[in-house]
């Protein structure tokens, strides 16, 4: 071996080395990063559960007991853990990193920072559980599901562990052994080829006859045996491709008559193929033909009709491409549903569908137009075997990682119809309808599944793949109520008001609307109507509720026309569908009327300025203390209120604080109604949130002052619609 060839190897030796440290060293890290990422999710949500009684009984000596033993005995290299509060101040911590003077949870959303000296800072929300809500006051509001807190933990950065170095450093000696090694056995090989060469001269001047022939023997040196050999290999080498050249032709002869005749068993093979696949489609063909005369001679023509249309909407779907896509699904449900009650008056059934609220907030891509006919033969073989008219139809979608849209249909009856779609391809004496369903779920990849209860009727089960799903980005409801006499439809169909707001709160009768929109801020009030005849004081009290409130009704069909002479307020026909809430809520005009809130102690003088604000159509309420005014401002939007200043119970300052502190009304028009100002209470009043001071008594140019600032609102200080 060469001197070149000697560097090479120690090169390339080198080179694997490394390469096998760096795997080892990213698969050890790989691997140690997937469990401390397990072992801190775990410790956020044991420490999340250990504070939360703390923080609502506002216990700190305990809480930082607590972290301190879960510092000491955590197996994670914890630097620091901190307890915030839901505002974002500190509430306790084992010890505090300047680096976190200014830091807050609330206004980082991530949930995990890196710091500089190369820690890493991680935190999760303290949520209020019905475990934890025994502990708030009863004068308090706790809603389960809010943030109480926020719990943070500081983790030192990830090091490789001392055994990887330790076997990193056995596996690096292991390899340079190797390597030294096999260049001591080149060696030893070199050197028995050089005796070997030494002996065999020996021999050759042991032969040399004459002093001449030993003389030149002496001369001749091994440079010019070497070429000797070489041209020696060299012919060698010439005379070998010669007979490989020679057999590859005679090789390419025989593959060329070989290619030919197997292109040509290949091309018959396939036609073969196509012309029995064409004979499958017409026997196919022609029984579903059969069974549908079948069909004429019992009488059955609106079945047969329908089944022919199918069969021709089959026909024009199995020569289209499978077309790919993009769809809001609540609002392509939407417009099934309506198909599905035109084509199978699902208006005789009652018909419950329950969305799933990470379905509504998701764009999906599946083949729509074969799923739309799928869905179809589905619910028609499902209505065969429906028994006292009950069906409900729940959408869920699955992990978005698995890609796949899960419709469940569940009925009261048999599931013998659609138990022959399972084995239509082993049958020949399968409906039509059932072959069409079955050729459809072998097209689309789709999975069907049937699970049936003696005396409580079947489930059916529709798995769709999806191409892809895509969170779409649209407006939520703070708070909405769902009124509904049954309780039953009630507890099924919350799941489904969800889709269009964060908050639900559930009643079971209209009375209970008036005392909850007294206490609470409400976006939304959603109402499932009984029959017009079953409770004649129904509309009244729902003519005062949608007075103030946003409501939406929801009706049987066969009561929708009554309801809607009898309401102001839209009224829908069932079933509830969050695509036809917003829709309606995004077509509504935006309202223009303003409400104001007039606050002052004084009777008299609250009716008059009642009196000619009203002249002006403003809505105006009045309140005759602060506290009064506080709560009429928890449940209201206003853009203009006058305050007094002289009030029984607090000062209309204070009164004007706490309304400030109050979400939807953080741009409202608060200004002071006083009898005097001096130019220190007037910067009092500004500095307590007041926009300005209208001097008392009231009078026409003050109230034309005030019609003119209210038409100079800006839309965002207006009542949301």
């Amino acid at each position: 071996m060469t001197l070149k060839a000697k560097l090479g190897l120690v090169l390339g030796s080198v080179v694997l080395i490394v390469a096998c440290l760096y795997a080892s060293a990213s698969l050890q890290l790989r691997h140690e990063t997937l469990v401390r990422v397990q072992a801190e999710q775990q410790l956020l949500m044991s420490l999340s559960l250990m504070v939360e009684p703390f923080l609502v009984q506002n216990k700190v000596e305990q809480v930082k007991g607590h972290l301190l033993a879960t510092s000491f005995s955590s197996t994670l290299p914890i630097k620091a853990i901190l307890v915030y509060q839901a505002d974002g101040n500190l509430f306790a911590a084992t010890q505090f990193p300047r680096e976190l003077f200014n830091f807050s949870p609330t206004r980082d959303l991530t949930g995990q920072k890196a710091l500089q000296d190369g820690s890493t800072l991680l935190w999760s929300a303290v949520m209020v559980t019905p475990a934890s809500m025994s502990y708030f006051d009863s004068n308090k509001v706790a809603v389960e599901g809010s943030t109480l807190g926020y719990v943070a933990i500081q983790i030192s950065p990830l090091r490789l562990s001392k055994l990887w170095w330790w076997q990193s450093s056995l596996w690096g000696t292991a390899l340079v052994i190797i390597v030294a090694l096999a260049l001591l056995w080149q060696r030893r090989i070199f050197k028995t080829q050089h005796l070997r060469w030494q002996g065999f001269l020996r021999q050759i001047r042991t032969l040399a006859s004459s002093n001449s022939d030993s003389k030149k023997l002496n001369e001749f040196d091994s440079a010019e045996l070497t070429q000797l050999f070489r041209a020696l290999y060299a012919q060698q080498q010439q005379f070998q491709q010669q007979l490989q050249l020679q057999s590859q032709a005679e090789q390419l002869q025989g593959n060329s008559n070989d290619t030919e005749r197997a292109q040509l068993e290949i091309s018959f093979q396939q036609q073969q193929a196509v012309l029995a696949s064409e004979l499958e489609v017409c026997q196919s063909r022609l029984l579903q033909w059969q069974q549908l005369c079948v069909l004429e001679q019992a009488g059955q023509s609106e079945q047969q009709a329908q089944l022919l249309s199918w069969l021709l909407k089959q026909d024009l779907l199995d020569n289209t491409e499978l077309q790919i896509q993009t769809v809001w699904f609540p609002e392509w449900l939407a417009q099934q549903v309506e198909l599905w009650q035109q084509e199978f008056e699902l208006a005789k059934v009652p018909f419950i569908l329950v969305e799933d609220p990470a379905l509504s907030l998701s764009d999906v891509q599946f083949c729509t137009q074969h799923t739309a006919q799928l869905l179809k033969q589905i619910l028609s073989l499902i209505m065969q075997d429906l028994q006292q008219h009950e069906l409900s139809l729940f959408i869920n979608l699955q992990a978005f990682s698995e890609n796949k849209l899960l419709l469940q249909f569940d009925h009261a009856g048999q599931s013998r119809a659609i138990q022959q779609v399972l084995t239509a391809a082993e049958s020949d004496e399968t409906g039509v309808l059932q072959q069409l369903c079955a050729g459809l779920l072998s097209r689309l990849g789709a999975r069907l599944s049937v699970s049936a209860l003696d005396d409580l009727g079947c489930s059916v089960r529709l798995e769709l793949p999806l191409t892809a799903v895509l969170v779409k980005d649209l407006q939520m409801q703070q708070t909405a109520i769902y009124v509904d006499s049954n309780s039953i439809r009630a507890a099924v169909l919350k799941q489904s008001v969800y889709s269009v707001a964060e908050q639900v709160i559930c009643l079971q009768q209209v009375g209970q609307l008036k005392a909850e929109l007294q206490h609470r801020l409400v976006d939304l009030v959603l109402i499932q109507l009984p029959a017009p005849d079953e409770s004649p004081q129904l509309w009244t009290e729902l003519h005062q509720v949608t007075a103030r409130s946003q409501v939406i009704a929801f009706s049987d069909p066969a009561y929708l026309s009554d309801w809607k002479a009898l309401l102001s307020c839209p009224v829908l026909a069932n079933p509830m569908l969050s695509a036809r809430i917003r829709q309606h809520l995004g077509e509504k005009p935006q309202q223009n009327n303003f409400r104001l809130l007039v606050v002052d102690d004084n009777k008299t003088n609250l009716a008059f300025v009642k009196a000619m604000l009203s002249q002006q159509q403003f809505e105006v309420d009045t309140a005759a203390s602060g506290a009064e005014a506080i709560q009429l401002a928890k449940s209201s939007w206003y853009q203009l209120i006058l305050m007094d200043i002289q009030l029984p119970d607090m000062s209309g300052v204070l009164a004007t604080h706490m309304i400030r502190q109050l979400p939807q009304h953080q741009d409202t028009v608060i200004m002071a109604f006083t009898a005097h100002a001096l130019p220190a209470e007037i910067q009092q009043f500004h500095q307590a949130g007041m926009n300005d001071v209208v001097i008392k008594p009231l009078d026409a140019q003050k109230v034309a002052d005030l019609v003119r600032y209210c038409q100079q609102l800006s839309p965002q200080t207006l009542i949301p619609g």
